[in-house]
């Protein structure tokens, strides 16, 4: 199975081109933060070791375009997809390359750390989806004519008190429509 799921910030504005054909591809890179103790975290800054690894993806058609217009340097985003590689030359020597090619896109927040969960975009090719992941809401692109904002809501327990709800809200399971 090749399924990538990622949630980073972007580390440069995204690139949107169009082909001859007139589909857009949007190229962007997001730095995800590797999964460090604290100790180690500091002793990696201290040496400058990075600290992040920063994924270059790729997106097409509709999700390209949703990317490029409501992303920026900074803005925090989640990625479903599958890992591509290839490769070209480059005066005279091959160039190996490895992509993220999106197939989901979920909208997290804002660099500003103002946005909440604002909802999803999922792409289906060919009227199927695929990967095995739900579409949580947002936009289908076999089924829908306009994408538009969803609220995705999750419960989880994870020994958080009732009282720290960091800008969350509780909703009821009736008020989800899915």
């Amino acid at each position: 199975m090749n399924s990538v799921c990622l949630i980073g910030r972007l580390a440069r504005d995204p690139e949107l081109r169009y082909a001859q054909t007139g589909t857009a591809m949007c190229r962007f890179t997001v730095a995800v933060d590797r999964r460090l103790s604290k100790q180690k975290r500091q002793e990696a800054q201290a040496n400058n070791q990075p600290t992040a690894d920063f994924i270059s993806c790729t997106a097409f058609g509709a999700t390209a375009e949703l990317i490029a217009n409501y992303h920026k340097k900074g803005s925090q985003i989640g990625i479903e997809g599958r890992i591509q590689t290839g490769s070209y030359e480059r005066d005279g020597r091959t160039v190996y390359t490895t992509d993220v090619v999106v197939n989901n896109l979920t909208f997290i927040g804002s660099s500003q750390g103002g946005g909440q969960a604002q909802g999803g975009f999922n792409q289906n090719q060919a009227g199927f989806n695929q990967n095995n992941f739900q579409n949580q809401g947002g936009f289908n692109q076999a089924g829908m004519a306009s994408p538009g904002p969803v609220n995705s809501a999750y419960e989880n327990d994870f020994s958080k008190s009732d009282n720290d709800d960091d800008g969350f809200f509780p909703v009821d399971n009736d008020d989800i429509p899915f």
